[in-house]
């Protein structure tokens, strides 16, 4: 017996002689579907977010969230980093807030990225005020990292008037902000749950340059894989961290020649002493190698 077709299906219902073909003839020459012409093969997954215009005429990255696949991964570090890469664009003209959405709050986020201001109040305050949309409501809530980065930090209450990062996230996008979640770990987290399955937010998932920690990966991409499909897999950037000259460098190459095809690309950040400390972080104090690392991340998370 022969299957029946959608195109057998088509015709059939419609018995028109015909009037329906060009529903199933090729893209017309110049078309936006005329992907033959570019000489590349149609990507295999499609980002679906609409990106805002800057006001020097270029594209504004999107959202990023920026998780742990362990703790103690340089997720801080990463968010941190990718914000200022934002920050300190000066072609792109917008603003870049990173964000505690770590599972507890309260994080470190204010002792190691706020260096040039300290916030003058929590994710909590700033959610009570008249007006959190408004750009001004928002900058007034948060510190500043040297870089130009700000930062909205968040302490262990819980958050008011019922509100989830569903609605910080709203009201984020609404003042014209990019923000960069710092959630931490682990990725199951109830918090960044709604984060997860937004898809015009960009998730970037931070693995130390360690075969454990390697290792511990599996079942993460298998859980966000079970509970979100293949296609949030297919946009992940993988973001190796060396933490330590002695890390294993071949951690990066392990997971391109084992997720090649699965994960949207591995990157790896270069070992950098000023952030091996551990403490404070100064953009200043960053070394260019690592910069441009953060720079191919973001790249990716807007490809």
């Amino acid at each position: 017996m022969t299957l029946l077709t959608s195109e057998d299906a088509v015709r059939d219902e419609t018995k028109d002689d015909g009037a329906h073909d060009w529903l199933f003839a090729p893209a017309p020459a110049g078309s936006p579907t005329d992907i033959a012409k570019l000489g590349r093969e149609r990507p295999k997954f499609l980002r679906v977010w609409t990106t805002a215009m800057t006001a020097s005429g270029l594209l504004a990255p999107p959202p990023l969230l920026v998780l742990g696949g362990s703790g103690g991964a340089g997720v801080t570090a990463t968010a941190q980093g990718l914000a200022s890469v934002i920050a300190t664009d000066e072609q792109l003209d917008v603003d870049s807030v990173v964000v505690d959405a770590t599972p507890a709050g309260g994080s470190d986020l204010v002792a190691r990225v706020a260096d040039e201001e300290r916030p003058m109040s929590t994710l909590q305050t700033w959610l009570t005020s008249d007006d959190p949309s408004l750009p001004s409501t928002v900058e007034a809530a948060c510190g500043r990292a040297s870089s130009g980065a700000l930062v909205l930090p968040r302490d262990d209450r819980p958050l008011p008037r019922r509100e989830t990062m569903v609605s910080v996230h709203r009201h984020l996008s609404d003042a014209g902000v990019v923000p960069v979640y710092d959630g931490g770990a682990p990725v199951s987290a109830r918090g960044v749950r709604p984060l997860l399955a937004d898809s015009r937010i960009s998730l970037a998932l931070v693995v130390a340059a360690r075969p454990d920690a390697a290792n511990r990966l599996k079942p993460v991409l298998s859980w966000l894989d079970d509970e979100f499909g293949e296609f949030l897999i297919g946009d992940t950037v993988i973001v190796v961290c060396r933490q330590s000259p002695r890390d294993n460098a071949d951690v990066a190459g392990h997971l391109r020649r084992n997720l090649d095809g699965w994960v949207r690309s591995v990157v790896e950040i270069p070992y950098d002493p000023h952030l091996a400390i551990g403490e404070r972080i100064l953009w200043s104090e960053v070394r260019d190698e690592t910069r441009e690392a953060y720079r191919n991340v973001l790249r990716e998370l807007t490809s």
